[in-house]
């Protein structure tokens, strides 16, 4: 394929067909590859090649053919073969991508044609010129060997990175214009944006789908049964597209530890052998002993899991290949007989405590490979077995995210039997006991219904309101209250998280947003808080305090408190504190255990309102995006249609114009000839009353008189004519104003004039339907500052809508009915006393339903047939309107009833 510049090119109508269909499949269709089939078998017809095809790199920098169509299957196909990297040398790579090269070329003159987007060196645009050289043997070589004469290849870049490349085939030379060189490379850009699109897309499903994976999961450990962390365990492994996994726990259990306060529950791991482990799918040959407990699998993990500072978000150990890790040499022979490859290591971290691993397996795979060898391309399948399936960055991300849920819900089941045993173990032993672990476990289950209650809140507001009222009922104490530190480790009591029984409401609030300066937590930066410990006191007289802090509990009337930590994440974000005023209280064991339960369920709480939030942004963000993607759309189609339209109608204009000019200016002399001509005749006969037969029978043949008489009226009748059609002329010329692009005052009515003189050919009667009743209902204006050529265009969209409407509701009702417009113009001032111009443009058509009414102004929505119309006219008459020119634009209509259009214009445009 050549360059060319003959007049031999594609019509703008096949280009924007072309571009339409294929603008429309990438809106109709979120499948990339329904929309790059219909791209290359579009293109093709375009083009009428022999071949089109869609070329995919590969970022070993190989390639596949993606997408192809061939006319009647004159060449073999290429789809689905694979291509060495060497068949495209890095440097065409490299000119494809930083220079935006198109090339041509022609096997038969031996000439290649190369067209530069950009400047290869400094990236800058430069001309869209053609370079002519000599083409490489090899290439020429190579397109013969796959019996092509001519091609044009054309880059497709994503993320300004090459993606593929577009290449059309020929068997015989053939020219390529430059129309359609430019038509390929707005194809191309299409094509950009569907890829963009498709991955963005895709991004966002696979990530919807994790978070709806993580919050299945999530609800699945909340209810504790016996086989929930085995059903957690085979989701993740499905969830992650693993062949097998193993969920290893640590003994967990209890001890019971004196403190100054009486005797607290705490909860510590145990050196015995009481592990527990679940495993789904393939797994390694172990010895006896579960894997994780071996001294090759502690050795190989101990660089990665000892720190000084331990995360509640330990990172996952990713293994691609587990026999190319040194690490894991002592491991590998347990993998030998199983086709095991891949590994994902997860530490099961809660607080500064380890419970035990989450271990992930992928089998290795065999790739088969289609390859299009030389000379002759034909395919040659490749195997390569052994491969491993790598690890994303996605799954990571995931499995972080789930490993949080999961060593909650081992802790939480650990504790929740470990309690259970304790219980049982005390009713065997202490029988008047048993009121009091009744009391334990109504607090385990009211924890429960806080936890519920948390998490059906949305915000940290209702979430702590929630908790303190819960906690002030089932304690009965007097009053709970929550205390946050700032940066500098002062703080206040937040009013609105504040609980009191009946009798205290309203009385001595804890320094309502008041800022407290204890010197002790600023010092040591949140005390015995900051070790997760939590504080009870049953009489302030009798415990130890300094005599500063016994002061400051007088003056509020706090007799006994207790108070637990809230911890979100690692970092200490305040208090929960119980307050008894009236007399001093013994804080119970589990009183204290529940208090710290719920001030732990608290951060997990901010946690999750946290994550809910983020979760928000993001997903405004990404609409955020396609709505601005959809705009800059919708103002590139209306740039390109304004400019179009505008040069079209002002070449016809002037087009016209000459040849009318030279008719009317030749009208006057012509009627004076004429008279002349007509006096002389009429003198011969006056001289001459009595002429030849001949003369008279050719006279009466003729109809002499007739002519005489009619042929002024001819005369005036072009000229009529010929002035009605200047007065188009001036009315085209004045639609599009060229002239005009830049904003200016202009008289309104004149463009809505010109406007429906473009429009009669729609408003007149015709053989089967009457005319569309105009009625011009013209207030006084003063010249408006706005952009003639846009506004027209936005009048234009209006008015073509309205008849529209008034032409479907016309095939509905009948030759009775009769279509109306009626335009009203007036000036008027907003509140602030700003003057503008309103223009109201009304029709008794079909009218809009509220359903839909509220997305007219929407790009690409329309309610006609498809074909009718491109869901555009209102949406660009809005942005010109209300974007352009600051203005309003506001639709007022019911069913059956007609619709009004309101536009509001300043008279002036602000100065931005």
């Amino acid at each position: 394929m050549t360059a060319s510049t003959s007049t031999n090119r594609p019509s703008r109508l096949s280009l924007e067909g072309l571009l339409h269909r294929i603008t429309s499949r990438i809106l109709q269709s979120s499948e990339l590859q329904e929309i790059l089939a219909t791209t290359v078998a579009e293109v093709r017809a375009f083009l009428a090649s022999d071949r089109v095809l869609i070329y995919q790199f590969h970022p070993s920098e190989s390639g596949q053919v993606v997408a192809e169509s061939i006319q009647q299957e004159c060449l073999p196909s290429f789809l689905g073969l694979h291509f060495p990297a060497e068949d495209i040398p890095f440097e065409a790579r490299d000119r494809f991508s930083k220079a935006r090269v198109r090339s041509i070329v022609d096997v038969k003159s031996g000439q290649i044609g190369q067209s530069f987007l950009r400047d290869p060196n400094t990236g800058n645009i430069v001309p869209e010129e053609i370079q002519y050289r000599r083409v490489d043997a090899c290439h020429i070589q190579y397109l013969t060997a796959m019996g092509i004469q001519s091609s044009c290849v054309v880059p497709i870049l994503h993320a300004e990175q090459l993606w593929g490349l577009l290449v059309a085939h020929q068997r015989q030379p053939r020219a390529i214009t430059e129309d359609e060189l430019r038509a390929l490379q707005m194809v191309v850009d299409q094509l950009a944006v569907a890829i963009a699109q498709s991955y963005l897309l895709a991004q966002t499903q696979e990530k919807a789908q994790r978070e709806a994976t993580i919050n299945q999961i999530a609800s699945l450990l909340r209810y504790q049964t016996p086989t929930t962390l085995q059903t957690a365990l085979e989701t993740t492994v499905q969830a992650l597209q693993g062949s097998g996994g193993r969920l290893y726990l640590k003994p967990i259990a209890f001890e019971v530890q004196p403190s100054s306060t009486g005797h607290l529950v705490q909860c510590q791991e145990t050196q015995n052998d009481s592990a527990t482990l679940y495993t789904c799918g393939t797994q390694p040959q172990t010895p006896s002993q579960p894997l994780e407990q071996s001294s090759d699998w502690l050795n190989s993990l101990q660089p990665r899991t000892n720190s000084a500072e331990p995360s509640s978000h330990p990172t996952p150990w990713a293994i691609s290949d587990l026999y190319q890790v040194s690490e894991l040499q002592p491991l590998q022979p347990l993998f030998a007989s199983t086709p095991i490859r891949s590994l994902l290591i997860v530490p099961l971290q809660y607080g500064q405590r380890n419970l035990g691993y989450l271990t992930i397996f992928r089998d290795e795979i065999e790739l088969e490979i289609l390859w299009a060898t030389q000379p002759s391309f034909t395919p040659q399948k490749e195997i390569k077995p052994g491969q491993f399936q790598p690890w994303t960055p996605q799954d990571l991300e995931f499995v972080q995210g789930l490993t949080s849920h999961i060593a909650a819900a081992i802790l939480h089941q650990g504790i929740q039997g470990q309690w259970q045993a304790l219980n049982t173990h005390l009713e065997r032993q202490v029988e008047e006991r048993t009121a009091k672990l009744q009391q334990t476990t109504e607090q385990q289950q009211a924890l429960l219904e806080v936890v519920t209650r948390i998490r059906e809140s949305l915000t940290p507001e209702d979430v702590f309101r929630t908790a303190t009222q819960e906690v002030c009922h089932l304690l009965n104490v007097e009053r709970v209250a929550v205390y946050r530190f700032n940066e500098d480790w002062g703080g206040a009591f937040v009013h609105d998280f504040e609980s009191t029984t009946t009798e205290w409401q309203g009385k001595l609030r804890l320094g309502e947003n008041l800022v407290w300066d204890d010197t002790y937590l600023q010092i040591s930066q949140g005390g015995r808080y900051r070790n997760n410990e939590t504080f009870a006191v049953d009489d302030i007289r009798l415990a130890g305090l300094y005599p500063c802090h016994v002061d400051i509990l007088k003056q509020f009337c706090i007799q006994s408190f207790a108070i637990a930590p809230i911890f979100v994440g690692q970092k200490l974000w305040g208090l929960l504190g119980a307050y008894q005023h009236s007399t001093t209280r013994a804080w119970e064991v589990s009183d204290v255990q529940f208090l710290a339960q719920t001030a732990a369920q608290l951060g997990m709480a901010l946690q999750q309102a946290d994550l809910l939030l983020q979760t928000q942004q993001q997903a405004q963000q990404l609409s955020q995006a396609l709505k601005d993607l959809q705009k800059t759309q919708t103002q590139l189609i209306q740039t390109e249609k304004i400019s179009s339209l505008g040069q079209l109608v002002a070449g016809i204009a002037h087009e016209i114009n000459n040849p009318v000019n030279f008719i009317y200016g030749n009208l006057t002399p012509a009627r004076e000839y004429t008279e002349e001509l007509l006096s002389l005749l009429l003198l011969y006969q006056q001289e001459c009353p009595n002429p030849s037969p001949d003369i008279r029978e050719r006279m009466e043949m003729m109809d002499l008189g007739f002519i005489a008489e009619d042929l002024p009226k001819l005369l005036c009748s072009m000229e009529v004519g010929a002035d009605r059609i200047r007065q188009i002329i001036l009315s085209l010329l004045n639609f599009s104003r060229l002239d005009q692009a830049e904003r200016k005052f202009v008289d309104i009515h004149e463009g809505i004039e010109s406007t429906l003189t473009i429009l009669h050919h729609r408003l007149k009667a015709k053989s089967n339907t009457s005319q569309i009743q105009v009625i011009k209902e013209y207030g006084n204006l003063p010249p408006v500052e706005c952009y003639p050529s846009e506004l027209n265009q936005a009048l234009m969209n209006l008015l073509s809508n309205s008849i529209d409407a008034i032409e479907s509701c016309r095939q509905s009702s009948g030759a009775a009915y009769q279509g109306q417009i009626i335009i009203q113009t007036a000036i008027a001032q907003s509140p602030e006393r700003v003057p503008y111009v309103t223009i109201r443009m009304a029709d008794n058509g079909l009218g809009i339903s509220e359903a839909i009414k509220h997305r007219i102004f929407d790009p690409f929505f329309t309610t006609k047939p498809v074909g009718k119309g491109t869901g555009l006219g209102l949406s660009i008459a809005y942005q010109i309107i209300v974007d352009k020119h600051h203005g309003h634009l506001e639709c007022k209509s019911r069913l059956q009833q007609g619709a009004e259009f309101q536009i509001e214009i300043p008279l002036k445009q602000p100065v931005i």
